[in-house]
């Protein structure tokens, strides 16, 4: 069995971005009564975290030295937040990123084989994109927003006032009890805000 590395937790200064460069580990980024990060690594002699607040931007950066290691569920960096709105862009290889109650503007995520969950999220003119993973966004949306996966699905709940543009190859659209397939577009409520959601072969459904 692997012992895991202990869980290091450390407050930090405020930031309203945040830079992502991470090639094993999971993101969380949640609203809190504290800015900090946590994380836990997995292997500490094949593994580096590195990060630090300058002018209000937290970059946080993983490097890996060994090409033949394997990230595991334990290998996870948290973010905690006092600020209720967040610029968050960020490259990942094998992660998932999950967002919880924070209002995103102007953010650009992607995620090779990582699956991307946003709850309770506000989302302003922001793309998150992943190759082989799930898409799942619960929330509110203003200006032009995209979610996009290739061998994924996407789910979309409690979204409304949006005109929503849905396209997959080889699998099905549902929007309510209605059924599509291929592309369509739909006014939810009013035409304040736009989304474009994409897969290739997997499922798109709106709630």
């Amino acid at each position: 069995s692997i012992a895991k590395e202990p869980l290091n937790h450390e407050q930090i200064e405020d930031f309203t971005s945040v830079n992502l460069d991470l090639v094993s580990m999971d993101v969380k980024v949640e609203k809190s009564s504290e800015n900090a990060i946590s994380y836990r690594l997995q292997d500490a002699k094949k593994q580096k975290l590195e990060y630090s607040v300058q002018n209000g931007v937290l970059t946080v950066k993983e490097t890996i030295s060994d090409k033949h290691f394997v990230g595991h569920d334990d290998n996870e960096v948290v973010i905690y937040t006092t600020n209720d709105s967040l610029v968050v862009n960020g490259n990942l290889v094998a992660g998932d990123v999950e967002i919880e109650n924070v209002t995103l503007k102007d953010s650009r995520v992607t995620s090779v084989s990582g699956d991307i969950s946003i709850e309770n999220g506000i989302l302003n003119n922001c793309s998150f994109i992943t190759t082989s993973g799930d898409v799942e966004f619960d929330g509110q949306l203003t200006g032009d927003n995209s979610l996009e996966t290739t061998s994924g699905d996407v789910s979309v709940e409690n979204i409304s006032n949006v005109s929503v543009t849905a396209s997959t190859t080889s699998g099905d659209i549902e929007i309510g009890e209605e059924e599509f397939t291929g592309s369509v577009t739909r006014v939810l409520g009013s035409n304040n805000a736009t989304l474009t959601l994409n897969t290739t072969s997997g499922d798109i459904e709106i709630n």
